[in-house]
């Protein structure tokens, strides 16, 4: 999906907790962390018409360490894909930065408070 690669491709990774930025901004610096990575995937997404919301879990990165995550779901084709974009690595639907398998879900919601 385009817009997904686009805020991937075009957007820096910065580390801060919650959110600093919110989509608007976040799309003018090209930069934020995961929560505002989110904000404008999702914000994006829904603008193209396209159903999306958060998802918020403890992650473990493929660095060892274990933090809260936030990371967009959006609905294509009749199915939820995740959409994290704070790493080259992942694509639509594929997560490669932290261990699915283990990570703690908290949930998913249509929107975040923080």
């Amino acid at each position: 999906m385009k817009i997904f690669n686009w805020v991937r491709d075009n957007l820096d990774y910065s580390f801060y907790y919650n959110t600093k930025y919110g989509a608007v901004n976040t799309l003018k610096g090209k930069v934020g962390n995961c929560v505002d990575h989110a904000h404008l995937v999702v914000a994006l997404s829904r603008a193209a018409g396209i159903p999306a919301r958060y998802a918020h879990g403890d992650c473990t990165f493929n660095s060892g360490n274990t933090y809260g995550h936030v990371w967009a779901q959006l609905y294509v084709n009749d199915k939820w894909y995740s959409a994290d974009a704070t790493s080259y690595s992942n694509t639509l639907g594929s997560i490669k930065n932290w261990n699915t398998a283990t990570a703690s879900m908290h949930g998913v919601y249509s929107e975040i408070s923080f």
